[in-house]
């Protein structure tokens, strides 16, 4: 596909007439109508949400109107971005993690399974959404976003935790999901070298990519737990355990100078964090890198929410306190109404920052609020009938099947959705008290506050497609570069934020399997399961070697491998030095993205 800026240079209008079926290209020397028919006529220029942007501006005569759209559609672009982190964070996480606590599901399979599928939703919907939810699949922007996705977390999110905390790595388990990413990154080379569209085998392929990583993780999980409780046994028949963690300095000139640390009043797992107090104290100095070495950390429980890491002692105060939060009795209507839509903070004592945050995003917060349910929250009798009456219908909005007429003169499903509501209601009423949390809330509210979650993530990502369809064609700028930047970027911001303060909070190994791991996930499942669902409806899904996806290929190479290099060169000891090198890479990659869609780099 050529870029604007080469079709500029040919002079070249006329094209091939299939392509102009599979991407939506406007020719600048057709009049006013026939631009507008095109738009609106061509299922390549439209996208799967309610906004149609591309025809709010190509259908609109005046020219500074038409301007006006395109800086509304990226504000509208920015608010949708913030409505997906939240609904991704604060509602479909949540309530993931709250199935997985009732379902008893062990925390290996949860992380390779709900917590990524959690962690990785607004990646995954963006695909989803711009495969499915358009007339035309487009295909451009969701390998763009993802493979853009992975190569900004790959590089410039491992960067940000290498030089916010040098450590080493936890070798096996990174190597294991290097080697992956490396299988899964060779596949995607060959589809673009040797198809000219998807077929079904491919994004199945994918998926049994990830079914054969799954079994592989709770096989070495399950080694690694049974060599574990052998060592124990043979610890527990000792009169004391003496703790013995070493430290490992690094000098700048690559001189390694070790110590240990001794502290007989600390028993058992207690220890297991102590490593981490003990940089705290020591600190980086501008000379040398710290390196922990403490192999119990993988084993202590912790929990992750709103990037923070709580563990010991603040993993059981903040654990009481949700406990107690969710079982505390009605104190009226009007009180927990009051309570359940007010601002809520994490902390007791919150910052400017977070203060002004929460309060730009109560709007939002309200809005999902209303429409999704929320097992993290106390039982409310109030909350559960407004949710029985606006959830029914906000799902058949999300999915856009409001309308849809089930029979013929009959009409839309909106219409007889209140029928269910009024049962919900009348058995919420018959059933259950103010005063008492009824035995089947937390599982009913987390599976329904699951599907709604996933609806407006849907619905959100449906109008981000839009938006950035009709900034990709007013711009002339490739499906894949904005794909790569745009929604890349606006998805793998949160990441960053969220690993840099884990790592900060002394968990960088954490970090870093958030890191490998999340793209890995994003790829063959954003791959796999909606390319999937295209085949399997008879779509033609095109994809095209041109210069922007030889460039990230290529790089998505060298980021692996790379990281895969120092990891065993180094002996997985990841210095502040390579971190900047990823910086630099990422750097490279972005200037190639450049070069390649001006048409200065021509690739053959």
């Amino acid at each position: 596909m050529r870029s604007f800026f080469s079709q500029l240079s040919l002079n070249d209008t006329n094209g091939d007439p299939d392509e102009y079926d599979l991407y939506c290209k406007p020719d600048s020397n057709w009049s006013f109508n026939e631009t507008c028919n095109y738009i609106k006529d061509t299922d390549a220029c439209q996208g799967g949400g309610y906004l149609e942007w591309a025809t709010f501006v190509y259908c609109c005569e005046d020219p500074v109107a038409k301007w006006f759209i395109v800086c509304g559609g990226v504000l509208f672009l920015v608010l949708l971005f913030l409505m997906l982190s939240t609904s991704a964070d604060d509602f479909f996480s949540v309530n993931v993690s709250t199935i997985v606590a009732h379902l008893n599901i062990s925390e290996n399979v949860a992380g390779v399974t709900f917590m990524a599928f959690g962690n990785g939703a607004p990646d995954i919907f963006a695909s989803i959404a711009s495969v499915l939810s358009s007339p035309r699949p487009k295909a451009d922007l969701a390998l763009g976003a993802l493979i853009g996705g992975a190569i900004f977390v790959t590089l410039a999110v491992t960067a940000a935790i290498v030089v916010t905390r040098p450590f080493k790595a936890a070798f096996w388990s990174t190597l294991r999901d290097l080697i992956f990413l490396l299988i899964t990154a060779s596949f995607t080379l060959s589809f673009f070298i040797f198809f000219d569209e998807i077929e079904l085998w491919q994004p199945l392929t994918f998926l049994g990519i990830y079914v054969v990583y799954v079994v592989i993780v709770f096989t070495t999980e399950y080694f690694k737990k049974k060599k574990k409780k052998l060592k124990t046994r043979e610890q527990s028949k000792r009169n004391s355990i003496i703790p013995d963690i070493k430290l490992n300095a690094v000098e700048d000139d690559g001189v390694k100078e070790s110590m240990r640390v001794d502290d007989t009043s600390r028993r058992g797992s207690a220890i297991r964090r102590l490593s981490v107090a003990v940089s705290t104290v020591l600190g980086t100095g501008h000379n040398n890198e710290m390196f922990i070495e403490d192999p119990e950390n993988d084993t202590d429980d912790f929990l992750v929410m709103h990037n923070k890491v709580y563990h010991g002692e603040d993993l059981r105060s903040r654990a009481e306190t949700m406990h107690n939060q969710s079982i505390s009795v009605s104190n009226g209507i009007f009180y927990d109404l009051l309570y359940y839509f007010a601002p809520q903070f994490d902390d007791e004592d919150p910052s400017i920052f977070e203060r002004i945050k929460t309060y730009l995003l109560w709007p939002i917060m309200t809005i999902f609020k209303l429409t999704i349910p929320l097992a993290e929250s106390r039982w409310s009798k109030p909350m559960a009938i407004i949710h029985s009456i606006l959830a029914p219908q906000c799902i058949l909005f999300n999915t856009q099947f409001l309308l849809f007429v089930p029979i013929e003169g009959g009409p839309g499903l909106y219409a007889y959705v209140p029928i269910i509501s009024i049962l919900l209601i009348i058995f919420i009423l018959c059933t259950t008290s103010m005063d008492q949390e009824p035995r089947f809330y937390k599982m009913t509210y987390s599976l329904a506050g699951f599907v709604m979650s996933v609806a407006w993530i849907y619905c959100i990502s449906s109008e981000v497609v839009d938006v950035v369809d009709m900034l990709g064609i007013v711009s002339g700028i490739n499906q894949a570069v904005l794909g790569l930047t745009i929604i890349a970027w606006a998805n793998s911001v949160g990441d960053l934020v969220a690993d840099i303060s884990v790592a900060k909070q002394g968990f960088p190994r954490m970090a870093m399997a958030a890191s490998i791991g999340g793209p890995l996930f994003n790829q063959l499942i954003g791959f796999g399961l909606p390319f999937t669902i295209a085949k399997l409806k008879g779509d033609t899904v095109p994809i095209s070697l041109d210069g922007v996806n030889v460039v990230m290929i290529t790089f998505l190479f060298i980021s692996i491998l790379f990281t895969t290099l120092n990891l065993l060169i180094f002996r997985a000891y990841l210095k502040r030095l390579y971190g900047l090198l990823l910086i630099v890479i990422y750097i490279s990659f972005l200037v190639f993205v450049v070069l390649s869609e001006t048409g200065i780099l021509v690739w053959m």
